[in-house]
């Protein structure tokens, strides 16, 4: 068994998602918008792709950020922080010029007009995991999403949290009042 069938089948077994099933061509990045936002490049054009069934905070001024301050009671200030944060967390795990494949199948725009998708970097890791995972991201609930993947991703998170890693280790306060 080589190396990558190896990874693949392991990367299965863990989130429940066979990347595997992921597209063979990948798609070009071209930025990185925050932390749950990329622009990639799809038959010619840019296109936004949020990562499906996760959510990051915001790192610049917008809607969602004024309905984070509401909700939270925080600072504008505090959760760009943490936003700017779980950017650069996502720029350390693809970056523009790399390629990221997409799950067939997963094409649908949101409300913003972006298109949700599971996303795995070229060593086909799911980028939407390792978001969770490494403590930068927390799961949507109101999000339908496989139940292997939403339990995976729960448990995830749970687990960031417990071991208090990324904006749960380095911004505790902050994190916890945004992602509870």
């Amino acid at each position: 068994m080589n190396t990558r069938t190896l990874f693949l089948l392991l990367a299965t077994l863990i989130t429940g998602i066979d990347p595997s099933n992921a597209e063979e061509n990948p798609y070009p990045v071209k930025a990185i918008e925050d932390g749950d936002t990329l622009v990639v490049e799809m038959n010619g054009q840019p296109e936004r792709v949020q990562l499906l069934g996760i959510d990051a905070p915001e790192n610049t001024g917008n809607p969602k950020l004024v309905r984070d301050i509401q909700r939270t009671g925080l600072k504008e200030g505090q959760l760009l922080e943490i936003g700017n944060a779980a950017t650069d967390h996502l720029q350390s795990l693809v970056k523009p010029g790399d390629h990221i494949r997409i799950e067939e199948g997963k094409l649908r725009r949101d409300k913003y007009g972006r298109y949700t998708v599971i996303a795995y970097s070229v060593e086909s890791r799911s980028l939407n995991q390792a978001m969770v995972e490494d403590g930068y991201a927390i799961v949507l609930g109101r999000y339908p999403l496989p139940e292997s993947m939403k339990e995976s991703l729960k448990t995830a998170e749970e687990k960031a949290k417990r071991e208090n890693r990324g904006l749960w280790g380095r911004y505790p306060e902050t994190a916890g009042a945004w992602g509870g």
